[in-house]
């Protein structure tokens, strides 16, 4: 028997499985021979434990348990055997090693153990993830580096990357990998040449055409008759010999792809509309002629090339992964698809699993269950679809709308082809235990509404579950109406006027807004804040860190990935090792900043820069290179205990992320853990041998109370109570450079290829006239991947849902409505109108709210969010029993860290005066929980408590400068024409003509003509109508 069972979001799939499960036991199944797959270890955790709980409500309770009713309810027919059943659970808890809940990895990885790789060799190995396979991958390129034949075969690949940045180099090894299941399914064979005429015949019978259209209008064919981009071409078109012709033809071949090239106003008319109609065939044709001699001389060699450099690729990397035994999970897929039917194993015998297969695998499958198979990928399948056949049952529960994984390989359409494919009965889930009314039905309206082919079907909510907030807004920068064009001035007085109301009501940077909502709620426990992209998150997580909303924007990375950890790790790198690769992967950083130029200069002259670096009296190209190079060559010569003084000062790491609390957070920690060793290689063999322990994570906010932020990704599979959803249609679009593509085709059943093109995506304009469809086809796959997010999104809230949608575009008062028009994002402006009931996207301007907003209890008072005190990373260098004598460096070292403390401090009193006006008691309590939010997981609760004091005292001091006859302009801002400078406060007093000019000073260090500067300028601004003092303010 096989079943689908299609579980829309929160429709309680995993309930369902298990229920599955149970009815296979009662109906005499033995539970070692059921497998279950699902996705995640989660996930396979939530399954068993339920599993075990469902047979213990039915043992305690009998006919009268919930669970053995709904099981009624599926199967009728079903009886309950307590005694039985009993004996099950009894020997399912003394052997929980054999229920076989796996996630669909770990049982892929099962069979590569007990049957691949002892076929390979390989008896013992580590899996690792694609962090930690980062290093392979850059190992493949250090060879592919070290080889002047593969690199310049890489380079022609990436002709498009005229910068020369590293990143590409590996992205192209990166995307090889990646597809690398493509390439084991594929038998690859070079492929014949397209029919190809003379383009230069076909363009000239054009040409004559557009000549016999002039002479028919009784004119000369002269320049007119060609629009402007060909006029040059040809006139020298007309007038060289047919190898010259053809020349010119391949070197503007996209012009004749973009336009074409008559003039359409010169072949208008009755009289030449069939000249005009045979013209637009021939130059149809023309283009087809030209795409083909395209694939016959470019795309086809290019494919070929790509196939043989790949398997040097592979080469490179299987030598190197079996070196080290250490394996991603792709990496153990393919190589189990790779060796599974080899005969010698005798995995599989006529197409399905053998009998020797279940004895060295230990386990014999006769039901297989697998949860959320929309995300299994085309490999996975061709693994598990033997077991698949053998078996006697198999239940599959998914949904095609939740598919978001086809950058990894997770294919939709298997899913929604399944029931055919095995020949299955399928059932669709249809209520939502999740959320409440508001939000079910603010889906369902949207997702019915989409006039695009992606199939929904309504859910019902639980009666229990009637209400639920929600609320949604629009706005952003892009929305707001230009009143400053001659356009607008053209429009009538009431269409202004209603153009500037809307303007007034648009907000216009609504990552903040989402903070400042959030610090309304009376609780963070719950809240969800969801986003496409990390960019949007690490914005929003600035905005939270702002308003002083604790946070976590979780990272299971090392400390040593850390984007202000990352180029010191790789300068280190460079200073142990001479590794070549890491110092360029340093100059390319933030913190070096070299520019394209300068790294092609690198990459072609990588012998002179080793001479140099090695001491050599080499002249380098670039003075100011040569320059940083010098500053790196000196550090490979100090002593490790001045080396973190020398790295801090010269990189200007600290300056440079200054602004970024949590990234300080984890450079000062680096700076610990360095200085807790006696020499460099210590220290980065430490790095390495721990990377992955909890030791080296990097640090983040910990506590109950704090918000969550993730990726659409990341939250599949989760709920929350409260969910901010920030979204940005049309934003996340692919770019259009060149790149490598791989398209693949299969039949209905997914059983064999019926077409592959591998080739740069720059080839993509060209398809159409070879009749290829790959890139259409790639194009609505990826526009239903973002709807499937979209949806994914939407359904993770339980109660309270605030969906706030960065506009794309300007909101027009006067267009029906409808703002989004001819757009490749239109298609959603009808299905959110009906989904909020709205007549137009110009009254989300103002917040739309459906129910009732109910959040969790307060647990503000009840939990302890202090972040770590970091001021003992501020503490001078304990030396240890190796270091005989302080040296005059080290010296130097306390005193840039003294520097950079002083530094810290000057900017959290900026920060805390820039938001006193008048200095009573509201101002302070707000300005001393900003400046605590934002600066003192730097500083250090007693440091930054301490530094509020020593302010507050200052002004209950200096009653004059908080006075109310004074109106107030912190950080005021002047410029003399050249530069900007911005004064600390500035007092005006109009009745008195006065103005005093304040600047703060947390030191000793005072620069008098700063302030004769800023009198300057304030004086020729008010032109000398008022009386102006300046004073340093010491804190």
């Amino acid at each position: 028997m096989n079943k689908i069972l299609k579980a829309s979001a929160g429709t309680g799939k995993t309930y369902r499985l298990s229920l599955e499960y149970i009815a296979a036991l009662l109906e005499g199944e033995y539970f070692k021979e059921i497998v279950v797959m699902t996705f995640t270890r989660k996930a396979t955790a939530e399954i068993r434990e339920r599993i075990i709980e469902q047979i213990e409500d039915i043992l305690a309770k009998g006919d009268n348990s919930d669970v053995f009713l709904n099981l009624k309810g599926i199967y009728p027919q079903i009886s309950l055997d307590i005694d039985g059943l009993q004996e099950i659970y009894r020997e399912m808890l003394v052997n929980k090693d054999e229920i076989n809940i796996f996630t669909i990895d770990s049982f892929i990885n099962k069979i590569f153990r007990e049957t691949v790789a002892p076929y390979l060799g390989v008896y013992d190995y580590q899996i690792i993830d694609n962090q930690q396979n980062q290093e392979f991958i850059e190992g493949v390129f250090k060879q592919i580096l070290d080889n002047p034949e593969d690199f310049a075969v890489m380079e022609k690949f990436l002709s498009a990357n005229t910068e020369r940045f590293i990143e590409p180099y590996l992205s192209l090894i990166t995307q090889i990998l990646n597809n690398r299941w493509k390439f084991l399914l594929i038998n690859y064979q070079s492929r014949g040449n397209k029919s190809l005429g003379s383009l230069t015949d076909s363009l000239d019978d054009c040409l004559d055409i557009l000549n016999n259209i002039a002479r028919e209008k009784d004119k000369e064919l002269s320049e007119d008759f060609y629009v402007k981009d060909f006029k040059n071409l040809m006139e020298d078109y007309g007038r060289e010999e047919l190898a010259v012709k053809k020349e010119l033809i391949i070197k503007n071949q996209n012009l004749f792809f973009n336009k074409s090239f008559w003039n359409g106003s010169k072949v208008r008319g009755k009289k030449v509309a069939d000249l005009k109609e045979s013209l637009e065939l021939g130059y149809e044709q023309f283009r087809q002629q030209l795409a083909a001699y395209i694939y016959n001389k470019e795309m086809l060699p290019y494919e070929e090339e790509v196939f043989s450099f790949s398997r040097r690729i592979f080469k490179i990397y299987d030598q190197l992964k079996f070196k080290e035994g250490a394996f991603t999970h792709a990496d153990i897929s393919n190589y189990t698809y790779k060796y599974f039917g080899q005969e010698e194993l005798g995995l599989i015998a006529n197409g399905e699993i053998s009998d020797y297969f279940y004895e060295v695998s230990g386990m014999k499958v006769k039901s297989l269950f697998i949860d959320e198979f929309q995300d299994t990928s085309i490999l996975q399948w061709k693994i598990i679809k033997p077991l698949l056949d053998r078996a006697d049952k198999v239940i599959t529960v998914g949904d095609e709308k939740q598919s978001i994984y086809g950058w990894r390989g997770g294919e939709k359409e298997l899913f929604s082809r399944l029931d055919r494919i095995l020949d299955s009965e399928s059932e669709s889930l249809k209520t939502c235990y999740r959320s409440e009314r508001e939000i079910v039905d603010f889906i369902n309206r949207f997702f019915l509404n989409l006039p695009v082919d992606w199939d929904y079907q309504g859910v019902d909510y639980l009666p229990f579950k009637n209400g639920g907030f929600l609320e949604v807004l629009i706005g952003g920068e892009n929305t707001l109406i230009n009143t400053e064009t001659k356009t607008f001035q053209k429009f009538s007085q009431e269409k202004q006027a209603a153009a500037r109301e809307l303007n007034q009501l648009i907000r216009v940077d609504l990552k903040r807004e989402i903070a400042e909502r959030i610090a309304e709620l009376p609780s963070y426990s719950k809240v969800g804040i969801l986003c496409r992209s990390n960019t949007d998150l690490v914005d929003i997580a600035a905005e939270l860190d702002r308003a002083g909303i604790p946070y976590v924007l979780e990272s299971k990375d090392s400390i040593i990935e850390h984007v202000a950890v990352k180029a010191l790790y790789f300068l280190l790198n460079y200073l142990l090792y001479n590794d070549y690769f890491q110092l360029l992967r340093f100059l390319r950083s933030d913190l070096a900043g070299i520019n394209n130029r300068i790294l092609k200069y690198l990459l072609q002259n990588r012998d002179k820069i080793e001479s140099f670096m090695n001491g050599d009296d080499i002249v380098l190209e670039y003075e100011d290179l040569g320059e940083l190079l010098k500053e790196i060559r000196l550090m490979k010569t100090l002593p490790y205990q001045v080396l973190t003084n020398m790295i801090i000062e010269k990189t200007g790491v600290i300056k440079y992320y200054g602004d970024n609390s949590a990234a300080l957070r984890n450079i000062y920690y680096f700076f610990e853990l360095m200085r807790g060793f006696n020499s460099l290689v210590d220290f980065m063999t430490y790095l390495e041998e721990n990377k992955d322990s909890d030791e080296l994570k990097q640090l983040g906010v910990k506590g109950e109370n704090v918000v969550s932020l993730m990726t659409i990704h990341k939250a599949k599979g989760l709920s929350f109570e409260t969910e901010f959803f920030y979204w940005s249609p049309g934003g996340n679009r692919g770019g259009s450079s060149s790149s490598l593509e791989f398209y693949i085709s299969f039949d209905q059943d997914f059983e064999e290829i019926e077409d592959y093109l591998l080739t740069d995506t720059k080839y993509e304009k060209i398809f159409a006239y070879l009749g290829i469809n790959f890139a259409e086809e790639y194009a609505e796959r990826e526009l239903m991947e973002e709807i499937n997010n979209l949806y994914v999104a939407l359904s993770r809230p339980e109660r309270n849902l605030f969906f706030y949608i960065e506009g794309p575009r300007k909101l027009t008062v006067d267009a029906q409505g409808r703002c989004w028009g001819n757009s490749s994002y239109e298609f959603y402006e009808g299905a959110l109108l009906a989904a909020v009931k709205l007549p137009s996207l110009c009254e989300l301007a103002e917040r739309k709210q459906f129910g009732k907003l109910i959040v969790s209890e307060d647990l503000r008072d009840l939990v302890d969010n202090k972040i770590p005190d970091l001021s003992q990373y501020f503490r001078p260098l304990e030396l240890t029993g190796e270091i005989v004598e302080e040296t005059a460096e080290q010296k130097d070292y306390k005193m840039t860290l003294a520097k950079e403390i002083d530094r810290i401090e000057g900017l959290a009193v900026h920060y805390y005066l820039e938001h006193i006006t008048y200095a009573n008691s509201v101002e302070k309590d707000y300005a001393a929980k900003i400046t605590k939010a934002r600066y003192g997981n730097i500083m250090g609760f007693k440091r930054i408590e301490g530094l509020i004091r020593r302010i507050e005292e200052f002004i209950e001091n200096n009653p004059l400068y908080f006075a109310e006859h004074w109106t107030v302009f912190t950080e005021y801002e002047l410029s003399d024409g050249e530069r900007t400078y911005r004064i600390d406060r500035l007092l005006l007093d109009e009745k008195a003509g006065e103005i005093m000019i304040l600047d703060y000073k947390s030191g000793i260090s005072r620069e008098q003509s700063q302030l004769d500067k800023y009198k300057e300028l304030v004086a020729s601004k008010t032109e000398g109508s008022y009386v102006i003092k300046t004073e340093f303010l010491l804190i």
